[in-house]
Parts: C-alpha cells; structure tokens; sequence
C-alpha cells in the first residue's frame, strides 16, 4: 500500500493533488482540518490535511492492514481475511460517503485569510493580561475590519485600534449621582472580606465633606460585630447617623427615618455565593426598599471562573453595577473586561487600598483601557 499526506488550503485542491499523483483511483483514508501557524492556534492559517492511498485492495496490503495471516491450507485463516476485507470495504465506503458529505458543504469561506504579524503582540498582550481568549480574538477581528491594509502592518496604528476596542467594551454603569430632589439608595452586596464596609466609609466621606450631601447609614451586616463597629467610627467621625437592621421590617422603618436623607448606603454581611438560602434572605430584606442601586462588589484579582460563579449566584439580586475592588493586589485586570462582557454590566467604581477616604475613583473607560493592556496603576489612574 502507498500512504500519501497532503496539506493545502481547501479541500478540492488536497483532492486534486491526490488525483494528480495517485490516479482516480485512490482512496481517502482520513480528512481533518487544522491552524497552521499564528499564535497559540490563533491568527493562522486554516488547512486540511488528506491522507490517501492506492493498492488498498491487493492481498497482501489487506493483511498488512488488518493483521492477518493468509494461510492456503487453513479455512479458518481464508475465512478471517475474507471478513477483514469485507470490514475494510465498509470503512473504505463510509470515509467516501463522509468526504462526499464534506465536499458538499466546502465553501469558498474556507480559505481564510491570515492575520498580519502586527497583529501578533497586541493578541498576545491581551491573553497575558487574563482577557478571555474568546473576547480577545473578538477585539482583533474587530482591528481587522477597521483599518485599512496599510494601517495594519503598523504597529502604532494596531495598537491604538486595540485601545478603542477596550474603551468601547468596558461598559460604565456611572458613579452614584446624588443630585437633584430624588433620594439614592444604594445597597453594597457581595463576598466576605471583599471590602464592602471600607469601600462605604470611604463613599460616605465623599458625599458628606465634598459633595455636602445629607447621607444615612444601614448595616445588615449583623454577624460580625467587628463590621458594625466600624461603620459606627466612621458614622461618628462624619457626624452621620447610622441604623443596625436585622429584618425586612426594621430596614423599612429605617428607609422612613431617613427619608430626609440625600443619600442612603446599605452595608450587607458578606455571603459565600453558594448559600443561597442567605442571599435570598438578603433579597427580601432589600425589595422594602425597591427601587435602589445594587454594586456588586468583588474583588478583581480573583480567578475569573469563581468571579463569574459569584455573579451568577449574586444575580438573584438584581444587581446593576460592578465595583472592583483591590486593584493594588491584582497582577493584571483583564477579568474586569471578562466580567463586564459575560454579564452585559457596567462598572461604577474602582478600589485600590484601604485609606479612608482615599483610593478610590469613579470607573472610566479611559482609566481601566489602559489597566487591561498592563499599563502600572498609579499611571492609568491619571487618565
């Protein structure tokens, strides 16, 4: 039997150089398609490799094949090769009737052209910096269809394509406006230990000294005493009044007392995402309270499968922001375009430390681009 490979762009033109070579009457044995070169799998060329064969039917290619010995003076062996004849004719039948399957389904769209090499470093940037491989290969299709042929073998061309790319992905949600007559209630839900307490204090500060706004506070976060504790420091320092809830009832009478207020923030005890019996506790003691903000807040450095577990449970409350918090302990940031992308939701703030009432910012486009590409933090929080 002679064995052949062949590789080129689509399928007819592998089965025209089988033809070429091995005659009409060749057969193929497999068919598979593959990326040849680009970068891990990716910006390559798509190919299809053949495997064909002749002489597939001559006796001593039959035993070499199925691994049977032809034995004249033994019926037993005759009638073992005859089986493994007829079994090689139904596979030699189904890969014909599979390649006819797939030649009839071949289409132009096949061949595809490969990326430019410039594209390389700004796709490989993006997979270093934990961006999902899906949306990355989505950014530089999108770089594709936007600059002209002369533009992508640039280098400072494709990267700031890129850069608009990010900016249009990382959806802001907006910081909390507490302007105008209508009351904000905002509630902070999500893991243990996420930063949720410190992240109000420092919000709280913002609103009373620079905004000059009336704020209240609410915990729910009644299982550790520690937390309460320090709302109460900060609710004193700030000379705001502050309300321990523990039931949907409380929490309706504390919304009445603090009707006056502009503002109204709501600290929750930290829920593992998997009891969903608390949370749903949670949602009813907050839906007295309907309509309100919800932040998700979540800590940025965390592996994107769990981050995205924690949303999908957080869910049930509706949630419609995400706020991010220790950024100074994170190695890279791309699971805030991950997050933002999986869950269609925007961005309200971004932490970076525990100093009250600093480190943190109002999330832009314009300061997180730059974070997802492994710019340093203190650089991108200029923008």
């Amino acid at each position: 039997m002679k064995v052949k490979r062949y590789e080129a762009l689509t399928l007819q033109e592998a089965l025209l150089n089988v033809k070429r070579e091995l005659g009409s009457d060749a057969v193929i044995l497999q068919t598979r398609k593959f990326n040849k070169g680009g970068i891990f799998g990716f910006m390559g060329k798509n190919m299809v490799e053949v495997l064909a064969a002749t002489d597939v039917n001559t006796p001593g290619s039959v035993s070499e094949r199925v691994g049977v010995r032809v034995d004249e003076e033994n019926p037993a062996g005759r009638n073992n090769q005859k089986e493994a004849m007829l079994n090689l004719k139904d596979e030699i039948q189904e890969i014909k009737s599979a390649l006819r399957t797939i030649i009839s389904h071949e289409r132009a769209a096949d061949v595809v052209k490969p990326f430019p090499e410039t594209f390389g470093d700004v796709y490989l940037k993006l997979i270093e910096n934990d961006v999902d491989a899906p949306i990355a290969q989505d950014i530089i299709r999108a770089i594709d269809e936007t600059l002209s042929e002369g533009e992508k073998r640039e280098k400072r061309a494709v990267e700031e394509a890129m850069g608009k790319q990010l900016k249009r992905l990382v959806k802001i949600s907006g910081e909390i406006d507490s302007k105008g007559s209508a009351q904000k209630i905002v509630a902070f839900v999500g893991p243990t230990g996420v930063g949720k307490t410190t992240t109000i204090a420092k919000l709280a500060t913002h609103f009373t000294l620079s905004k000059r706004r009336k704020v209240g506070l609410i915990t729910i976060d009644t299982y550790r005493i520690a937390a309460v504790e320090q709302l109460k420091v900060y609710a004193d320092i700030l000379d705001v009044p502050m309300r321990v809830v523990y039931n949907s009832d409380d929490m309706k009478r504390s919304a009445d007392i603090f009707s006056d207020k502009d503002v109204v923030l709501i600290d929750t005890a930290g829920r593992s995402h998997r009891n969903q019996p608390k949370i749903q506790e949670l949602k009813e003691i907050l839906s007295v309270c309907y309509p309100l903000d919800i932040h998700l807040v979540i800590n940025v450095s965390t592996r994107l499968k769990e981050l995205a577990d924690i949303a999908e449970r957080f869910r049930t409350l509706s949630f419609n922001h995400f706020l991010f918090t220790k950024l100074d302990e994170a190695e890279t940031y791309g699971n805030i375009v991950n997050l933002i992308s999986k869950f269609n939701t925007g961005v309200s703030y971004i932490t970076y430390g525990q100093s009250v009432p600093d480190e943190i910012q109002a999330a832009t486009a314009e300061r997180i681009a730059p974070l997802i590409l492994g710019a340093p933090l203190q650089q991108a929080l200029l923008s």
